[in-house]
């Protein structure tokens, strides 16, 4: 059924507060930015780190607001730090921009263009973790300060639930767009600055026979994401767990597929499913898809979760991250909050696995 957005007002949901009033201590930007926290005040002194005062207790604390942590970071990409002689791609060096160098070259960390723009969270199985990984990985890569699209493709919508959007029965999904012909861009919300969002909802657990229907079914979905590309330096969808049709459209109009495997028996069984499949699309649509399975749930102290990740490894030497996710409480809080990790724990193991998998999934 054709549903009529056109007079629709959202309210009454305040769509990830949390996440848009984050401030960050210094010690928590300089271990995010990978800088000397003792720099700071140099980068503010050179303008290229705003800092503000907010109360807490009893005392006025220096912090970093999101939208500061962004400009820093869009500063850094922004420069040519390619030329040896300290010009930038906008003109001649400067005090400025010859310090975000120094800084970026001192830390070896340059976060660049993202290396594959539409990425996508996959398995087969259930219960891996996929959507939790999904939202912090969106999350930290917002922080970093490139814009983001989220697009939830589970009609469950837990990657919209984990995003703080919990009024998503009311708002267009991709059936909208796939089905009923909405164009995208009002099916697109935004969740806080550099964060957008296509969510998702039951309905979109309907979509299966409609879009076998459609001509050219396979690649609908990236016609329609072609279309709001250009608005966005990543795009990063949460899939079912199924091998479905939506899944198979996603396949297609993906770079990059991250495989999201517990340490555990059965989630390992299932990743022979998991490629067979990947392998099937790529020889029918003649696409070379770059696929990384990134161990999740690892606990080093269980025998089975070091035998798991030690067949994963062996098994798919060229597709296992480096990266592997521990199981961790502050993952399970920062879900329960519908937060990030960062905000649970800026220096918990959460916080370092994610920060590591988001450098190499951004990287390539």
């Amino acid at each position: 059924m054709k549903r009529d957005f056109s007079n629709k007002h959202y309210g009454g949901n305040q769509a990830m507060a949390s996440f848009k009033e984050m401030c960050f201590t210094p010690a928590e930007f300089a271990a995010i930015a990978k800088v000397d926290r003792h720099s700071i005040s140099s980068l503010e002194q050179r303008g290229l780190l705003k800092t503000v005062k907010r109360r807490m207790g009893n005392v006025d604390r220096k912090m970093v607001t999101l939208e500061d942590m962004q400009n820093y970071f869009r500063a850094i990409r922004e420069q040519d730090l390619t030329q040896g002689d300290g010009a930038t791609a906008a003109g001649p060096a400067t005090p400025a921009t010859e310090d975000i160098q120094s800084v970026a070259a001192a830390t070896g960390f340059i976060p660049g263009i993202p290396k594959n723009k539409i990425q996508m969270f996959y398995n087969v199985k259930g219960g891996t973790g996929k959507s939790t990984l999904t939202a912090q990985y969106v999350m930290r890569a917002v922080m970093m300060g490139y814009n983001v699209l989220a697009l939830d493709l589970d009609g469950q919508g837990h990657l919209t639930v984990n995003l703080d959007i919990l009024d998503a029965h009311e708002r267009p999904t991709i059936y909208d767009v796939l089905i009923n012909d909405l164009p995208i861009h009002e099916a697109v919300m935004n969740v806080a600055p550099g964060l957008d969002l296509i969510p998702a909802n039951l309905g979109l657990c309907n979509i299966e026979i409609p879009l076998n229907n459609k001509s050219r079914r396979e690649y609908r979905l990236s016609e329609a994401l072609r279309k709001i590309s250009d608005r966005y330096d990543l795009i990063v969808a949460d899939t079912n767990p199924a091998a479905s049709i939506l899944n198979g459209s996603m396949l297609v109009a993906t770079n990059l597929v991250n495989v999201v495997c517990a340490t555990n028996p059965l989630s390992f069984h299932g990743m022979t499913l998991v490629m067979a499949t990947i392998e099937g699309m790529e020889r029918e649509f003649d696409k070379k898809l770059e696929v990384k399975i990134i161990p999740n749930m690892y606990d080093s102290r269980e025998v089975i979760s070091q035998e798991v990740l030690g067949e994963l490894q062996a098994q798919f030497p060229d597709n296992c991250s480096r990266s592997v996710i521990n199981r961790s409480a502050d993952l399970n809080e920062a879900t329960k909050r519908r937060t990030t990790v960062w905000d649970v724990s800026s220096k918990g193991t959460a916080a370092h696995d994610m920060n590591s998998l988001t450098d190499e999934l951004l990287s390539g």
